[in-house]
């Protein structure tokens, strides 16, 4: 499906953005970058900062809050051509969370991971190259630009000596499948 070639080209894209080039001694290194949610893998109190990849937005709903994003997101036509083709505006979302009671950063510090993850993640969105992605007869005819991509970063609470940070973006990629 031409979701999991988007999804898959996304992650890795991310997976070189946020845990390859910071490499393992910097503060604001991803844990893991996975297409899903968690489930568990890794557990939720060792994935100190995690990305998750997801079809349209899963939720907007965290620890009982909505989110800033409440319009839908759900995939969409976006014109037919005379001859039959149609183009698709393919809607995804982004999740990152840094949960990170058991290194202690004080608030400061914490502002700093999450926003340095912040700018890797939204910098290398922009980045992505979906000139070869195709699945049948289908193919990515645009990818991400500026007016499509939303984000926005939320502290989720925590105790004076922890912090948990919520970031979502959401993008589409326009897709044309020939009649």
């Amino acid at each position: 499906m031409i979701h999991d070639e988007i999804l898959n080209t996304v992650k890795d894209a991310l997976t070189v953005a946020l845990i390859t080039t910071p490499g393992s001694s910097d503060d604001a290194v991803a844990g893991v970058v996975k297409l899903g949610d968690l489930q568990g893998n890794p557990d939720p109190d060792n994935a100190r900062i995690s990305v998750t990849l997801h079809e349209n937005d899963p939720d907007r709903f965290i620890s009982g809050a909505l989110t800033g994003m409440k319009d839908d997101w759900s995939d969409e036509v976006d014109f037919v051509e005379i001859g039959g083709a149609t183009t698709w505006k393919r809607k995804f979302t982004v999740i990152a969370r840094c949960l990170l009671e058991q290194t202690k950063e004080g608030l400061d510090d914490t502002r700093e991971i999450a926003s340095t993850l912040r700018s890797r993640l939204e910098h290398a969105l922009y980045d992505i190259d979906f000139s070869e992605v195709s699945y049948d007869n289908e193919n990515v005819a645009r990818g991400i630009v500026s007016e499509a991509l939303k984000g926005e970063m939320l502290q989720s609470g925590g105790p004076p000596d922890s912090y948990d940070y919520f970031i979502k973006y959401r993008f589409d990629v326009l897709t044309t499948r020939y009649g």
